[in-house]
């Protein structure tokens, strides 16, 4: 006898004695599965896109800073660096009227916040891992 033959004969009585599919269904591996996909999909989706806009985000602003470079050493305009720089500083660490705990989009961000904490570790553990791979190809 092979060690292939054996592995068949094997294989064969594991089959007979232990039915997978009832095994699945029983300890609720199709929710689980589907939660835990469905959860990377949306976590990769969002870390792509956002790190798409960031990059825009970035390029633009970078264009606008160099077309005042621009414009000032040609004399166009006249801009005080150290104030420009001093109000973006107070900008950036003064969120005067800047409201955390409020939703931006008061329908659909409840609905989502409570998908999430209903379907617990498996979403979560997927969005994030699917939300780090996103970024990481984004």
């Amino acid at each position: 006898m092979s060690i292939l033959h054996i592995f068949k004969v094997l294989t064969y009585f594991i089959r007979m004695f232990i039915d997978f599919s009832s095994l699945a269904t029983s300890i609720g591996i199709g929710g689980l599965a589907t939660s835990i996909g469905i959860g990377g999909f949306l976590g990769f989706l969002m870390g792509y896109a956002i790190k798409k806009i960031l990059k825009i985000i970035i390029i633009v602003a970078g264009l606008l800073v160099g077309l005042c470079y621009y414009m000032q050493s040609n004399g166009l305009i006249a801009l005080n660096w150290v104030k420009l720089e001093e109000t973006i500083g107070n900008l950036m660490t003064n969120f005067n009227g800047f409201n955390l705990n409020s939703a931006f989009f008061p329908g659909v961000s409840d609905q989502i916040l409570h998908a999430i904490s209903n379907s617990g570790i498996p979403l979560t553990g997927g969005f994030a891992a699917g939300f780090a791979f996103g970024i990481s190809k984004g």
